[in-house]
């Protein structure tokens, strides 16, 4: 009997037992249906994140503080000890050539929004001028924070424009308008609404907002200098600043000199603290790390999987030699010989797990594009995945196969005639 002729028999025989068929895949497919699916996710929280930086532009930085106190005081950073508004204001002169732009963030803070006797939940940032592009917000209606409503203490804000169409009709009927703000500490602070933005997410986070059924934006921008008083704090001092660089700019050697000449200029004598940075590629290789994490995880899943299906399909396989034991007596009786027999078993067994495989490949592909389309960034699973799901299918057939084929193989063919 050829080659194709096995091929033939073994489709044949899986035609008169389908739903056996099946469930004797199910392993399989669950198994290279996991990886397929974690290799596609991590596709697209990459592409949803490389989306993020790029449309940042050029290298993006964060500066912060590394505590090097001991562990009873690590927690703990003296105000001395706080990155200032002159050293970033040093900075941004030191390196105009190779900044686009700085951004603050203070703090923020929840409280309550007053509005025709109506409370609303919010949160509240002081930025500067420049959070607008690590935020990457666009402005629609009005302005952004301006670097005069930091420099006179303004009392002036930025509205989301899902809060300016539920609250004032349209964005633009926001402009101008006074609303009452009141922290979950109790300290009030009437603004006036200078500029309305658009209130847009990353595609994952999209997702995660869309399932918990969300859709009022509480976040309220501010100038970090009215911030900081409304906060009862009258220096203006940060644990960490976003630098934004314009494209071409080399970002190692620009963070390294950036933080040299912080530590070098400010914390030279300060053996308690030291400025460190971290850039979007090594935020990425972060992200890497835990999808790396995430993949062998299930992986490893997916593997004891695999392995309950190749047992089922070993299992299935003793089954089908069993109930063809007469046939195999009276092949070997017309002079098969064992290695065709093996053959035939081994080639029908590889069947079962390249179409369970086939399956499992297009049902992560499947899943894949379903969490693509919920976060709004598609992508397809590696070429190299796919081949490795198939060569791994193929593996545990010729593996889970081989034993009930040597059996059937090793039958006498006298006995295998007699068995009923």
């Amino acid at each position: 009997m050829g080659f194709l002729e096995n091929i033939a028999l073994a489709f044949s025989g899986l035609r008169s037992n389908k739903m056996r068929a099946f469930l004797t895949m199910l392993g399989i497919i669950i198994g290279i249906g996991s990886v397929i699916a974690i290799s596609t996710l991590g596709s697209i929280m990459e592409n949803s994140v490389l989306d993020i930086f790029n449309s940042q532009g050029g290298a993006n930085l964060v500066a912060f503080q590394l505590n090097m106190r001991d562990d009873a005081q690590r927690d703990y950073i003296m105000i001395e000890d706080f990155i200032t508004a002159e050293m970033i204001s040093d900075v941004e002169q030191r390196f105009a050539d190779d900044i686009d732009a700085v951004a603050l963030n203070s703090d923020n803070t929840s409280g309550k929004m007053n509005i025709r006797r109506k409370e609303y939940d919010i949160t509240l940032y002081g930025v500067n001028p420049g959070y607008i592009k690590q935020s990457m917000t666009k402005v629609i209606a009005g302005r952004y924070i301006s670097a005069k409503d930091c420099d006179q203490f303004r009392s002036t804000c930025v509205i989301s424009d899902k809060q300016a169409r539920k609250l004032f009709g349209s964005e633009r009927g926001a402009i101008g308008k006074t609303i009452s703000v009141t922290t979950n500490y109790g300290s009030m602070i009437d603004l006036t609404i200078v500029g309305v933005y658009q209130y847009q997410l990353s595609g994952i986070m999209s997702a995660m907002v869309n399932m918990m059924g969300e859709d009022w934006n509480g976040e309220i921008y501010m100038p970090y200098t009215t911030f900081n008083r409304f906060q009862g704090v009258n220096d203006d001092t940060f644990y960490y600043f976003y630098i934004n660089t314009k494209t071409g700019v080399d970002a190692d050697s620009f963070c390294t000199e950036v933080t040299n000449y912080l530590n070098n200029s400010y914390y030279r004598d300060n053996d308690s603290i030291e400025i460190m940075y971290m850039t979007a590629q090594s935020q990425m290789d972060m992200i890497g790390q835990v999808m790396g994490m995430l993949q062998l995880a299930i992986s490893v899943i997916a593997g004891i999987s695999l392995l309950v299906g190749g047992i089922g399909v070993m299992n299935i396989m003793l089954v089908s030699v069993t109930e063809r034991t007469r046939e195999i007596g009276v092949r070997k009786a017309m002079g098969a010989p064992n290695s065709a027999i093996r053959m035939q078993f081994i080639i029908e067994s590889i069947i079962i797990c390249l179409i369970g495989g086939v399956i499992g490949i297009l049902f992560g592909i499947l899943l894949g594009n379903i969490a693509g389309l919920i976060v709004g960034t598609m992508a397809s699973p590696t070429i190299g995945s796919i081949v490795l799901a198939v060569g791994f299918s193929m593996a545990i057939g010729v593996f889970f196969g081989y034993y009930p084929a040597n059996r059937a193989a090793k039958l006498d063919p006298i006995e295998a005639l007699r068995y009923e």
